[in-house]
C-alpha cells in the first residue's frame, strides 16, 4: 500500500516537474520571439526619416529613434533638461490627455537650429508617441534634389548635343572623314552610358530604400580583383600598381558597394596620375579594416578638399571631361561608405599625390 502510493505521488511529481519545464521552455520561447520582434520593431523605428519618441503614462521616455537623438540629444530623466526643449516639453504636457496635437516648434542646438513639426498620438496603454519632422531638413532636401536635376540634365546634354549634332553631319562628310567621326560618336556614346551608370548607382548609394546586403567576404581577395581589372590601364601609361594587403581579410560588408568604393578609387588614382605609381593597402586594424589608395599624381589644393565628394564637382572641368570622368565618384563613393556605417578621409599636398583613406567598423 506505502509503495503504491509512493509510486502515485514520484509519478506526479514527475508530471508536474515535466509540465513545468514544457511551461517554462514555452515561456522561454516567447520571451525569445517578443525579444527578437522588439529588436525589429527597434531597428524599423531607427530607420525612420523622421524623429520618432515613445512616452509613457509618467512622462518618462522608453525609446527614441536616430533622428530624435540627433534633434533632441539623449534624453535626461524625464525629458531632455535644455533650455531649449522647453517649448517642445511644454506641448507635451499641455497635450496630455488630447487624442493628438500639432505644433511648429523651433529647437536650437549648439549653433545650429531646427525648425520642427511636432505631431503627438496617445496611444490606449497611456503611452504616447512624439513625431518630428524636421521642415529646414526637408526643405534643403527639395533644393539638392532641384540642383541635382539640373545639374544631371546638363550633364547629360552635353553628350547628347555633340551625338546629334555629329549624326547630323555624318551623311555629307567624305568617307575618309567618317571614320574619324564615328570614333568620335563611339566616345560621346560611351561618357553617356557612363553617365547613366553613375547616376543610377548612385541613387542606389543615396537610397535609404535601396538596401545594404552585408555578408563576409575577403577584402584581400576583392582588393586583388579591383587591382587586377585596373593592371592593363596601369600598363599602359606605363605606371606601377601594387597590393599591399595581409593573406586573408575576412570581413562582414555589402561586396558590391564595397567593389564599387574600391574601384573607383583606384581608376581615379590612376587616371590622374601621369608619373609614379598607385599603391593599394589593406590593414587591419584593431577596431576598423583599412583601404588605402595613394598615388604620386599632382595632388589636391587644400581649398579644394571640403567639396571633393559633391555631386559633379570637378577641380578641372575641362580636364575631367577629356579624361572621361562624370563628377559622381567620389560622391558614389562617400554615400556607400556611409551607409556602411565608415569614413573617408583624404590627405593630399600639391605635387606629391594623395592618399584616401576609407575605414569600416568591425
Amino acid at each position: 500500500m506505502l509503495n503504491s502510493l509512493l509510486i502515485v505521488v514520484a509519478t506526479t511529481a514527475v508530471v508536474v516537474a515535466w509540465r513545468q519545464r514544457a511551461r517554462r521552455q514555452r515561456l522561454e520561447l516567447r520571451q525569445s520571439e517578443l525579444d527578437s520582434q522588439n529588436i525589429s520593431l527597434r531597428r524599423s523605428l531607427s530607420q525612420l526619416s523622421v524623429g520618432f519618441v515613445l512616452v509613457d503614462g509618467s512622462d518618462t521616455i522608453l525609446f527614441q529613434n536616430k533622428v530624435a537623438d540627433a534633434l533632441l540629444g539623449k534624453p535626461v530623466a524625464q525629458y531632455w533638461g535644455a533650455a531649449q526643449h522647453l517649448d517642445l516639453v511644454n506641448f507635451l504636457r499641455s497635450s496630455k490627455g488630447s487624442a493628438s496635437g500639432n505644433r511648429e516648434i523651433k529647437i536650437v542646438n549648439d549653433e545650429d537650429s531646427s525648425l520642427v513639426n511636432a505631431v503627438i498620438l496617445e496611444l490606449d496603454n497611456e503611452q504616447r508617441v512624439l513625431l518630428l519632422q524636421n521642415l529646414e531638413a526637408e526643405a534643403q532636401a527639395h533644393l539638392r534634389l532641384r540642383e541635382f536635376v539640373a545639374n544631371a540634365s546638363h550633364e547629360l546634354k552635353t553628350p547628347l548635343s555633340a551625338i546629334i549634332g555629329m549624326l547630323d553631319l555624318l551623311p555629307h562628310m567624305p568617307a575618309e572623314k567618317q571614320v574619324d567621326l564615328i570614333e568620335r560618336l563611339q566616345k560621346n556614346a560611351s561618357s553617356l552610358a557612363n553617365l547613366v551608370d553613375d547616376l543610377l548607382t548612385l541613387s542606389r548609394a543615396e537610397s535609404v530604400a535601396s538596401s545594404i546586403d552585408v555578408a563576409a567576404c575577403d577584402v584581400t581577395e576583392l582588393a586583388s580583383e579591383v587591382v587586377e581589372k585596373y593592371r592593363l590601364k596601369a600598363n599602359l601609361k606605363k605606371l606601377n600598381l601594387e597590393l599591399q594587403a595581409p593573406g586573408e581579410l575576412k570581413i562582414v560588408a555589402d561586396k558590391l558597394a564595397l567593389e564599387r568604393v574600391m574601384s573607383n578609387l583606384v581608376e581615379n588614382a590612376l587616371t590622374y596620375t601621369e608619373n609614379g605609381g598607385v599603391i593599394v593597402r589593406v590593414q587591419d586594424g584593431e577596431k576598423s579594416w583599412v583601404f588605402e589608395v595613394e598615388d604620386s599624381g599632382p595632388g589636391i589644393d587644400a581649398k579644394h578638399l571640403p567639396q571633393l565628394f559633391q555631386r559633379f564637382f570637378r577641380i578641372d572641368p575641362a580636364r575631367s571631361r577629356a579624361l572621361g570622368g562624370t563628377g559622381l565618384g567620389l560622391s558614389i563613393v562617400r554615400n556607400f561608405i556611409e551607409r556602411m556605417d565608415g569614413t573617408i578621409n583624404v590627405e593630399s599636398t600639391i605635387g606629391a599625390g594623395s592618399i584616401f583613406r576609407v575605414e569600416l567598423p568591425k
